[in-house]
């Protein structure tokens, strides 16, 4: 950005001041005059109309001569107007107008008489219908034996007013004009007199801030410029050592905090941070770091700041840590709080205090993940033993009297029974995937082989359900090298969660394909209820749930999702959802192989 020379701003300030000055004494002088002139123009024309009104209160019973006579001697002033009006607004007399040619002097349109008329001297400036120009009116009432007879209105043109006014203003002007142009000159020579020993100590400050560090020569000048010319000099011997001792300073700090995970916030004794690392700039979406900045203007959470500012008033050199939770990017984070007094020194180039926050959201979420999966677990196992033990209760009591009652019993034991051993089934399965240090057994399979074994296991309960279940294509066999057992849990948990969201009528097409000889792709795409986006990030999360399209849970245990994660990863592929509500899902899995030679 290109800044004004001094020289400029010290001349645009003088004509400034100059300006300001003539101005203030153009507009006082204009306003005065105006002021006086408006202010005698009034008092001689109350004069008038007060001489009027007692000559009327005097001579009240021979009204009409006395009207008469002041308006014609009134007719001879053109620049006043008389008007006499009785109490009805019949004019009764006018210094320019025959009285019986004009109008009624209706209150409306007419405020002066109006108020004059309750007893008050009245005054009005308005435009005249009449004479279509603008006059002041002055009215006051006329008495006679204590009652108002009348009203006497005085009216004068301001149209002349102004044009002396504006006469005088242009006059004005011209001086001031005058005076300016002589003030500009003036101030062109004195600002450049002024202007030349700074010039001189500026181009020597330059000089010294491109490490050129030869002194300022000495000026006979004032001795406040003096003064100047000595700081510079002091400033002259420490600029260099100050410079080295802030490079090394900040290149220690920068070796320190760079490589450090936790966010680190380095703050002098103002609380203003100094430098944060690579860390701190990610958690909280920061700039490159800066000048000095207040904390609070930094970090605008109420929680961090508590902590911060607390801790001001406690002498130990290390802060008790304390963990809080905040929204980092529509996000809910758990961060631990740590401030360290390394300083005690009052300098502002120097880093007196370290805050230390250390993000420890994964390590909640995995807590709170291990606490629901518990408490999941327990209330999936809870239900059926429940009902296996109410079942037994009654077998005991001897409620079951008849074959029909023991074989309605016996169905509800088997069928707890197997929800039971399906729920077993997907805990060991989930533990065998999440398990990193599981050992992979590679086998020899084909696409073939695996379509039979999802055909057997799954067509029966398609065909129940008024499914039509596709697995394409039929391939040549090419035999590859996997996990079968974690290939298996894939696609069976895949195809068993898309018949559960799949009403009747419903397709689901599972295909298989190889991207290259070293990947092979497997699409599960269904006709189902489909997946809100919200709740997409959600489901491959123990126990989850989500319901179907019309609104009823589907029963199973929440794992297979669950479990299909897991499973690719320790196959070392990929698992992508695209879904939208009402539009069924589709899964893609994409899992590295390896294909075998005959």
């Amino acid at each position: 950005m290109k800044f004004p020379s001094f020289f400029t701003i010290l001349l645009c300030g003088n004509l400034l001041l100059i300006g300001l000055i003539l101005g203030l004494g153009f507009g006082y002088i204009t306003h005065e005059v105006n002021q006086h002139t408006t202010k005698i123009s009034k008092q001689f024309q109350q004069q008038l109309l007060f001489m009027v009104r007692d000559g009327l209160e005097e001579s009240w019973h021979d009204a009409p001569k006395i009207i008469e006579q002041y308006c014609r001697s009134y007719s001879k002033i053109p620049e006043f107007r008389l008007t006499i009006v009785d109490t009805e607004g019949n004019v009764l007399g006018d210094s320019e107008y025959p009285a019986e040619k004009m109008e009624r002097h209706h209150t409306e349109q007419h405020p002066e008489i109006h108020t004059a008329l309750t007893g008050q001297q009245s005054e009005s400036l308005r435009f005249s219908q009449t004479k279509r120009i603008h006059y002041r009116y002055l009215a006051v009432p006329v008495r006679f034996e204590g009652n108002i007879v009348a009203v006497v209105r005085v009216a004068i043109p301001v149209t002349d007013l102004v044009k002396d006014q504006r006469n005088f203003f242009y006059a004005v002007v011209t001086g001031f004009v005058l005076m300016l142009f002589t003030a500009i000159i003036l101030s062109v020579f004195l600002s450049w007199i002024w202007y030349k020993p700074l010039r001189l100590i500026s181009s020597s400050a330059q000089r010294i801030a491109e490490g050129n560090f030869e002194p300022i020569l000495e000026l006979s000048v004032s001795r406040e410029l003096v003064q100047l010319i000595d700081a510079i000099n002091r400033m002259r011997n420490t600029v260099a050592s100050q410079l080295e001792t802030i490079s090394r300073q900040r290149e220690r700090l920068q070796t320190i905090l760079r490589y450090l995970p936790d966010a680190v916030f380095a703050l002098n004794s103002s609380d203003q941070v100094v430098y944060y690392n690579e860390s701190a700039k990610e958690m909280f979406e920061l700039a490159t770091p800066g000048n000095p900045v207040p904390i609070q203007h930094l970090l605008r959470y109420t929680p961090i700041l508590d902590f911060y500012f607390y801790d001001q008033e406690q002498d130990s050199a290390i802060a008790v840590p304390k963990r809080v939770d905040i929204k980092l990017r529509e996000r809910k984070c758990s961060l631990e709080l740590e401030k360290i007094n390394i300083s005690g020194e009052n300098d502002q180039n120097e880093i007196a205090i370290l805050l230390i926050i250390n993000d420890l959201t994964a390590i909640t979420e995995t807590n709170r993940m291990k606490i629901d999966f518990v408490a999941n677990t327990s209330h999936e196992l809870r239900t059926p033993l429940t009902t296996i033990r109410a079942t037994l209760d009654n077998i005991t009591d001897g409620v079951c009297a008849t074959p029909e009652m023991f074989q309605t019993v016996f169905k509800i034991l088997d069928r707890h029974v197997s929800r039971l051993e399906a729920l077993t089934d997907d805990l060991l399965s989930l533990h065998d995937v999440e398990q990193e240090s599981s050992p992979t057994r590679l086998e020899i399979t084909t696409i073939n082989e695996q379509k039979q074994l999802l055909e057997d296991l799954f067509f029966p309960k398609a065909v129940d359900k008024g499914i039509e279940l596709i697995i394409e294509p039929d391939m040549p066999e090419c035999p590859f090298l996997t996990d079968t057992k974690r290939l298996g849990l894939v696609l069976q948990n895949l195809v068993d969660n898309a018949i559960k969201f799949t009403p009747e009528h419903g397709n689901i097409c599972l295909a298989f394909s190889f991207k290259t000889e070293q990947m092979l792709v497997i699409q599960c795409k269904d006709t189902g209820c489909g997946i809100a986006l919200e709740e997409q990030s959600r489901i491959f999360e123990r126990f989850y749930r989500i319901k179907s399209g019309n609104g009823i849970r589907v029963p199973g245990t929440g794992l297979g999702l669950a479990i299909v994660k897991h499973a690719v990863e320790r196959l070392g592929g990929t698992l992508t959802l695209v879904s939208q509500p009402g539009q069924g899902c589709t899964f893609t899995v994409q899992i590295p192989i390896k294909i075998v030679s005959e």
